[in-house]
């Protein structure tokens, strides 16, 4: 009997043993590339656990031009995005968002299929984005051979992303994005873009954030040598939890949905031209 009891005991401490070396040697996801999935105008890599519900709270004031006599920009005229995200499975997320310019309808999707690893097994995160728009503003603003397709404009993206330390990460990307209907006189109906952004911590709970999102003149159709492609630049501060993510921040368009401000034009590339924006994400699992 006591052969037995100390021959299961050899065996019990045989396998777990074994387990625990199975479980060193596999090599997981680096943890904690970013904070949430937005990085102030940007999709990141990163997608919480499946069955993750996020809401996320966009809000970019006016400019900062009139300086005292609107609270540069606070009182001015402000654009807010609304939207919930869902996470499906594993690394696949849809949503759906609500912009307050155009009142324009959002439904995306993102799908990680590349997760940097601990050990480098895998150096990097691919990810690539999609959103379709739905222009919610009344027909006649379309012209006179208004069609339903006129309302749509589609924004594609590929991601790559490294940390690169415990405190820094970065990404790159590339996109495109494509309008149906255009005014021609001061729009493109496609655009080509490059993207740079990342994250520096500086606390535990604290990071600093940027983008540089520059559109490009490849697939330019309207030839107009003076529509500037001046670039998106964005530069905060993010605060972050388990659960909520804060990042206020400096941007350099008001434009939220990713395909407006790769299309839309700036103005002079001043400091008066900025404006103050923040960006607040909850997780709830279900």
């Amino acid at each position: 009997m006591k052969k037995a009891v100390f021959s299961l005991c050899i065996l019990a401490a045989t396998i777990t043993s074994l387990v625990a070396q199975e479980e060193q040697s596999v090599d997981k996801p680096v943890v904690e590339p970013f904070a949430s999935g937005y990085l102030i105008d940007n999709q990141t890599t990163l997608i919480p656990y499946p069955k993750t519900l996020e809401f996320v709270i966009q809000h970019k004031f006016g400019t900062l031009e009139n300086g005292k006599s609107d609270i540069w920009g606070i009182y001015n005229s402000a654009n807010v995005r609304l939207a919930l995200n869902y996470v499906i499975i594993k690394n696949l997320q849809v949503g759906y968002g609500l912009t307050k310019s155009d009142m324009i309808h959002d439904f995306s999707a993102k799908w990680t299929f590349l997760e940097q690893t601990r050990k480098n097994t895998i150096p990097l995160s691919v990810a690539f984005y999609g959103n379709m728009g739905l222009n919610g503003l009344n027909e006649k603003e379309f012209g006179d051979n208004y069609e339903f397709t006129n309302r749509l404009s589609y924004f594609g993206q590929l991601i790559v992303s490294r940390k690169l330390t415990d405190r820094i990460s970065l990404q790159a990307a590339a996109s495109f994005s494509h309008f149906n209907h255009a005014d021609t006189s001061k729009f493109d109906y496609d655009r080509i873009g490059l993207h740079l952004n990342g994250r520096i911590k500086v606390t535990e709970q604290g990071s600093v954030v940027f983008n540089f999102d520059q559109p490009l003149k490849a697939l330019q159709l309207t030839k107009h040598e003076d529509i500037s492609l001046k670039p998106n630049v964005a530069i905060g501060y993010e605060i972050a939890t388990v659960s909520h993510a804060f990042q206020i921040y400096m941007g350099y368009s008001k434009e939220i949905l990713p395909q407006y401000y790769m299309m839309r034009e700036r103005k002079d590339f001043e400091f008066e031209q900025f404006n103050i924006g923040f960006t607040i994400t909850r997780l709830s699992n279900f």
